[in-house]
């Protein structure tokens, strides 16, 4: 007989599930830890990210695999003006997977520098959860979550802002952010 105690977490989960928030939405966003190899992953484990996705603070794109690739883009803004646009190559390398980000700001100077690119390195890969070095993707048949924090900050990434939140809502500048995405069709 399973007592009331043990139904407790399965019903937290069920009201998540039919919140639209998923488990690791709950989680910290991860790192690695200095000197850590990266998680096995293929570019089979990023297919979930392919195709066009919109939200209230985001548009994202990603390609099928090409050539041994999958190339993105993400545009997040602040509402009404432009925030930052990001361009995502996603290559295998070694028994893993790395991606390599670029950041423009809203007058197109990168954040990096002309020849330098963000790594990110594959922490943990389950089903519907992509963990890279500070950066987690929930992904479902519908929607697409960008989590993010800066990195050397801990913890988990903020709650998703409201559709209706105002520009003023979200953090200006390298800042956690938590987007959800709507699968375009």
């Amino acid at each position: 007989m399973v007592s009331a105690m043990n139904k407790i977490p399965a019903m937290a989960a069920a009201a998540w599930a039919l919140a639209g928030v998923g488990l690791a939405q709950a989680q910290a966003v991860r790192s690695l830890e200095a000197g850590a190899a990266p998680a096995p992953a293929t570019l089979d484990d990023f297919k979930g990210l392919v195709g066009n996705w919109e939200g209230p603070f985001a548009v994202a794109a990603f390609s099928p695999a090409r050539n041994g690739q999958i190339v993105g883009h993400l545009f997040i803004s602040n509402g009404p003006t432009p925030r930052m646009q990001e361009i995502w190559i996603v290559r295998p390398e070694g028994a893993s997977v790395l991606t390599r980000q670029k950041h423009f700001t809203p007058d197109l100077k990168d954040r990096e520098g002309q020849d330098q690119w963000t790594e990110r390195r594959v922490v943990a890969i389950d089903p519907g959860h992509i963990y890279l070095e500070n950066v987690t993707w929930v992904i479902t048949p519908d929607s697409l979550t960008f989590m993010t924090r800066p990195a050397g900050q801990a913890g988990d990434a903020p709650a998703p802002p409201a559709a209706t939140a105002s520009a003023d809502e979200l953090p200006a500048g390298p800042a956690s952010l938590n987007l959800t995405m709507k699968r375009v069709k």
